[in-house]
C-alpha cells in the first residue's frame, strides 16, 4: 500500500472523529448531543462487522479456530487491562435528558486546566494504541484497514465529545481546546505508519496480531453496547 495514501486514511480517520467535539465548542451542541446519543450504537454495530464480517474471516484463513479464539482472548483481556488504567477518563461524559432537553456533563472529577491536560495525555495514550492497531489492519489488506478505520471513528466520536465538553469546562479557549485535540488524534498517523512499516518485515506473523486486533475491537465493541444499554435505561422515549 502507496504510504501517502495510508497516512491520508489515517489523518482522515483522526479528524473525523473530531467532528463532533467540534460542532460543539463552535455552538452546534444540538448536533453534538445526537452524536454521543447514537455514537455507542452506531460504533457497536460497526466495531461487531470489522470483527467477524472482515478480521476474523481474514485470519481463519491462515490459523486454527482454537488458535484465533485464545488470539482473540489475549487480545480482548490486555484491552481490558488498558482500559482499566485509562478507566478515569474513558467515557468521562454522559448525555443527560432533562424533559425534552438533552446536555452534555464532563466527569465531575476534571475541575481545572491541568486536570484536563492530564486527560488530554493519557487520550494522546490512547491515539497510540489506535494508531497500531490501524496500522496493523491496513497490512491485511485496504478492505480491511477502512472497516477498521470507521470502526475507529464510530468509536471515538462520541467520545471526543465528552473530551471537548470537559475542556470547555476546564475554561480552555476554544481555539485552544481544537488545537490541542487536533494533536491528539494525529498522533494515530505516525504510529499508524510505524506499524504498517514495521510489520510488513513481520508479515508470518499477522494473522496472529490481526486476531489480537480483533480481540481488541470485540473488547471496546462490549464497552459501546454497554454505553447504549445504560443510556436506554436512563432515556427512555416517552
Amino acid at each position: 500500500m502507496n504510504i501517502l495514501i495510508l497516512i491520508s486514511v489515517l489523518a482522515a480517520t483522526a479528524l473525523l472523529s473530531l467532528v463532533g467535539g467540534i460542532a460543539l465548542v463552535l455552538g452546534r451542541g444540538k448536533f453534538a448531543r445526537t452524536i454521543q446519543e447514537w455514537g455507542p450504537a452506531i460504533a457497536f454495530v460497526v466495531l461487531m462487522y470489522a470483527v467477524f464480517g472482515d478480521i476474523i474471516p481474514e485470519v481463519l484463513e491462515e490459523l486454527q479456530i482454537l488458535e484465533v479464539v485464545s488470539y482473540v482472548i489475549v487480545g480482548f483481556v490486555a484491552c481490558a487491562m488498558i482500559g482499566l488504567f485509562m478507566g478515569r477518563y474513558h467515557h468521562h461524559s454522559d448525555l443527560h435528558r432533562h424533559g425534552n432537553h438533552a446536555d452534555i456533563h464532563g466527569d465531575e472529577e476534571i475541575k481545572n486546566k491541568a486536570q484536563a491536560y492530564t486527560m488530554l495525555a493519557v487520550d494522546s495514550v490512547h491515539g497510540i494504541a489506535d494508531g497500531i492497531v490501524l496500522g496493523t489492519s491496513f497490512l491485511a489488506g485496504i478492505w480491511t484497514g477502512i472497516p477498521t478505520c470507521l470502526a475507529t471513528i464510530a468509536h471515538e466520536i462520541p467520545q471526543e465529545v465528552g473530551d471537548f465538553a470537559i475542556m470547555q469546562k476546564a475554561r480552555i479557549k476554544t481555539k485552544k481546546i481544537i488545537i490541542f485535540q487536533m494533536l491528539s488524534a494525529l498522533i494515530i498517523v505516525p504510529f499508524g505508519v510505524l506499524a504498517y512499516l514495521v510489520g510488513e518485515q513481520l508479515l508470518e506473523g499477522l494473522p496472529i496480531v490481526l486476531a489480537v486486533v480483533a480481540g481488541f475491537l470485540l473488547y471496546i465493541a462490549i464497552g459501546e453496547l454497554s454505553c447504549t444499554l445504560q443510556l436506554l435505561q436512563k432515556h427512555p422515549k416517552k
